[in-house]
């Protein structure tokens, strides 16, 4: 066997921001664990981010992280962002790129292959916002992810989304997101029930659907709502709680820096979305041991069933007031619930098993391309 041959692969990975996000977290802590171990990693972001945790944690493993894109202006940002990523495959010379989300994918999957390097791309989610986009991007985002050797996807719903896009199924590998357990503390006994809700604010995360049905809520037991994140639409979402007359029942934390803590004040987690992949801030409540309410969207019936949590239609806005005021009133209910959904995420979210199949679809997206 060769030197190089000896030595782990050289993989650029691509991502649009370290924005504090699911898929940002998962990608870092793969990238944590196997940099400089398994896989010679270099990490692209096509725009810095505002919040700099992600980042930190990437420069403290040691991992080269490289902005593609810091201007302001958006045509200036696009040019810059080709020409650093012609140049910094041409200086590293990775064996493998390896986009995540669409909007990475776009930019480095026909740059990678124009300059002769194989691509991965890793699908996070079943739709998202870049389906707002004009449709001839929309087109062109898909015909960039069929360049592709090989695709990986977080659940089987993102997995048939991908085929559908044009990608043959033995060249999708579904690998589930990855969970370190942690003690599941207790449910808190602080007397007021805490729902958690833990999404960026984005138009498909759903707050509205939940302000709504909140406003409708009748119950004696006494209840509030935390929300952690931020997001574009957090203003529109804030007057919309004033005007529902919520104040005094919603919380705005912001982005919280340690998701445990925060779910160790939380009584259930509440997830709404329209769409989703694999959420982590399910995974996460579960794996503190809460029950999880939720949409039946996407990935989120892979995991949650009756259970684990109550399942909801997205157009059930009566089932879901009824749903709430459940978990709200039954103590026993968020036990058993809460209980269930921990075993489940040691049972099916295993990082070992996320950091494996990762590193095995680098090995045969390299098969592949010779």
């Amino acid at each position: 066997m060769g030197a190089e041959e000896e030595r782990p692969p050289r993989v650029l990975f691509v991502i649009g921001s370290l924005e504090a996000g699911g898929s940002e977290s998962q990608l870092v802590a793969l990238l944590e664990r196997i940099h400089g171990v398994r896989v010679d990693a270099r990490l692209a972001a096509l725009v810095p981010a505002t919040d700099r945790r992600l980042t930190e944690r990437v420069r403290a493993a040691g991992i080269p992280l490289v902005i593609l894109g810091p201007e302001r202006r958006r045509a200036a940002r696009l040019a810059g962002s080709v020409l650093r990523f012609v140049r910094l495959v041409r200086c590293t010379r990775p064996q493998l790129v390896y986009p995540w989300l669409e909007q990475s994918a776009l930019l480095a999957a026909p740059l990678a292959r124009l300059l002769g390097v194989p691509v991965l791309v890793a699908r996070r989610n079943v739709s998202g916002p870049y389906v707002e986009r004009p449709r001839p991007i929309v087109s062109a985002i898909h015909a960039a992810e069929r360049l592709a050797v090989l695709a990986t996807a977080n659940s089987g719903a993102v997995a048939a989304e991908t085929v559908r896009r044009g990608i043959p199924p033995r060249r999708v590998q579904v690998i589930a997101n990855g969970y370190d357990p942690a003690p599941a503390p207790p449910l808190p006994s602080h007397g007021v029930v805490v729902l958690g809700y833990v999404a960026r604010m984005r138009p498909e995360k759903g707050h509205r659907r939940l302000l709504a049905a909140l406003a409708a809520l009748d119950t004696t037991t006494p209840w509030r709502v935390d929300l952690a994140g931020d997001g574009p639409l957090q203003a529109e979402i804030e007057a919309e709680t004033a005007r529902r007359g919520l104040d005094g029942r919603v919380r705005f934390l912001g982005a919280v820096g340690d998701v445990r803590e925060f779910w160790r004040g939380c009584d259930a987690a509440v997830l709404l979305s329209d769409h989703e992949g694999s959420p982590n801030a399910l995974i996460e409540a579960a794996g503190m041991g809460r029950p999880l309410l939720a949409t039946a969207v996407g990935g989120i019936p892979e995991f949650v069933d009756d259970e684990v949590g109550i399942l909801i239609s997205p157009d059930d806005a009566a089932g879901l007031v009824a749903s709430l005021r459940r978990l709200i009133e039954d103590g026993e209910l968020r036990e058993r619930l809460g209980a269930a959904a921990r075993r489940r995420v040691t049972e099916r979210f295993s990082m070992e098993r996320f950091v494996d199949g990762h590193c095995a679809a680098i090995h045969e997206a390299l098969e592949l391309s010779r």
